[in-house]
């Protein structure tokens, strides 16, 4: 197994099956078009980056995750991820807790000193970020407008 860091928007044509199976398992309630532009934009920034987890030459999973400075004090950055994901064959194993560690040890290597992970409460991902230290701290409401 190995986990890669990679420019989000060169791996997007890579990524698309499991991108979809991502969007499908969200349960989002609009077309999923990914801003290939806007990645790399960012990545040129600095500001995005991926993991890519491969099993040989095939992508089992990915997490991709922004850094940035906080807008109230532009000291403290803080990485906030994108996008989690394992394709179903590759759960109940470590992939998924490898892709959060590398995501941390990149986002701590460009000098963040937090990160945020948004995922819904009560699900085995909220169990597995809070036995990796996670505790909650905000909650998110939404609705259409």
């Amino acid at each position: 197994m190995e986990y890669r860091i990679v420019n989000p928007a060169g791996w997007i044509a890579r990524a698309e099956p499991l991108m979809r199976a991502n969007w499908a398992e969200t349960g989002f309630d609009f077309d999923f078009a990914p801003d290939v532009g806007a990645y790399q934009r960012m990545h040129d920034a600095g500001l995005v980056f991926a993991i890519a987890a491969l099993d040989g030459e095939d992508l089992i999973g990915y997490c991709t995750a922004v850094v940035g400075a906080h807008l109230f004090n532009p000291a403290v950055l803080v990485a906030s991820h994108d996008a989690l994901f394992v394709a179903r064959k590759w759960r109940g194993g470590t992939v998924a807790a490898r892709l959060i560690a590398a995501a941390e040890a990149e986002a701590k290597r460009r000098g963040a000193s937090r990160f945020c992970w948004h995922t819904r409460a009560g699900t085995g991902m909220a169990a597995m970020l809070e036995r990796r230290g996670y505790r909650p701290a905000d909650v998110v409401v939404f609705k259409e407008i």
